[in-house]
């Protein structure tokens, strides 16, 4: 009876080893990990900026229908007493009054920027520049900013002005003038020319020394002078 009782416990055993034996725990639960994603930064978009015409650059909707510093060397010269050699070599006397284009960033100028420095001379006047001629058509407006060049001229005066022939030769003057010296600030030109609708003239350049003043060493600065016309 003992015997059969051993025998039985041992094949208890075993039957209770091998069925949890053969049975696989189910796996723990794991708890799903959220993704990690970094934000999204906005892009930094700079302003657009806003393209102001000066008076002496032309609006996007027009046209420079006379560029002065262009035909300088078209333009006839002339000082109270005499003409002279237009664009004369370098070596030249200039004592009767000169002009010449100049690189505009040794007036603090931006590049590319057209630039007339300009003498009344030495014993002069007045220097003349008389262009060819040209027709002024409704809208057209002159244009330019004008000073005195450099801080070594704090004693400049001058006389800026815009005169004309008109289709008789006769000469117009004064037309337009501007008076400048030191004290005061750069002189914005956008001076309207309605009154020579459909004429043709021949505009002049002109630069006198002020009231009371030599034209000595006053180097005067047309600064893009040209005429404006705005598109139909």
């Amino acid at each position: 009876m003992n015997k059969k009782l051993g025998i039985l416990s041992i094949l208890l055993i075993f039957i209770l080893a091998c069925g949890f034996a053969g049975s696989t725990p189910p796996p723990p639960t794991v708890s799903a990990i959220p993704s990690f994603q970094s934000p999204q930064i906005p892009t930094a978009i700079p302003p657009t900026p806003t393209l102001v015409p000066s008076p002496t650059q032309p609006a996007s909707l027009g046209t420079i229908a006379l560029d002065f510093v262009a035909l300088l060397c078209d333009a006839k010269w002339m000082n109270g007493a005499q003409h002279f050699t237009a664009c004369p070599p370098a070596n030249a006397d200039r004592s009767g009054g000169y002009a010449v284009v100049i690189d505009p960033t040794t007036e603090g100028l931006p590049a590319n920027t057209p630039v007339l420095l300009t003498f009344a001379g030495t014993y002069s006047a007045a220097i003349f520049l008389r262009y060819p001629t040209f027709k002024v058509h409704a809208g057209d407006r002159f244009r330019t900013t004008l000073r005195c060049s450099g801080p070594a001229n704090s004693q400049c005066n001058v006389q800026f002005a815009l005169e004309y022939y008109d289709a008789q030769g006769k000469y117009h003057s004064p037309f337009m003038q501007w008076s400048y010296n030191p004290s005061i600030p750069d002189i914005h030109v956008n001076a309207d020319l309605s009154s020579l609708t459909g004429q043709g003239v021949d505009f002049v350049l002109a630069l006198r020394p002020g009231n009371g003043t030599s034209a000595q060493d006053d180097g005067a600065l047309w600064i893009a002078p040209h005429i404006y016309r705005p598109n139909p």
